[in-house]
């Protein structure tokens, strides 16, 4: 006997339509990828529209904004968090007028301060 049965046939035929068919479903249409919308900060946005039409003077606003932020977030903050480490963390006072060094407070483990 030669040849396929024809329960095997079909399920040949219906194998290979199943194939096109999901070869077909692979290519993009003109309308593909569609990518979820930019979620934009309100600041963002506020300095896209703000910078929309390109005046040096504009441009010397959002400069100096930068600087501000980066000194805010770099020099500032950073300084601040050094001066309170040093201010409540370290042991010891010092007198300025004389030099003399205070040493830190005897700590009682049933005290809370």
């Amino acid at each position: 006997m030669s040849g396929y049965t024809p329960d095997e046939k079909l399920r040949l035929q219906q194998l290979q339509q199943l194939r096109r068919r999901w070869l077909k479903d692979q290519e993009l249409s003109s309308r593909e990828p569609v990518l979820p919308p930019q979620r934009v900060w309100p600041m963002e946005r506020f300095w896209n529209n703000f910078l929309r039409d390109q005046t040096p003077w504009k441009n010397v606003i959002y400069k100096a904004y930068r600087h501000s932020i980066f000194a805010f977030t770099h020099v500032l903050i950073p300084a601040w968090i050094i001066h309170y480490y040093i201010k409540y963390h370290v042991n010891g006072d010092t007198i300025l007028e004389t030099g003399e060094v205070i040493p830190p407070m005897k700590e009682f483990p049933d005290q809370h301060h």
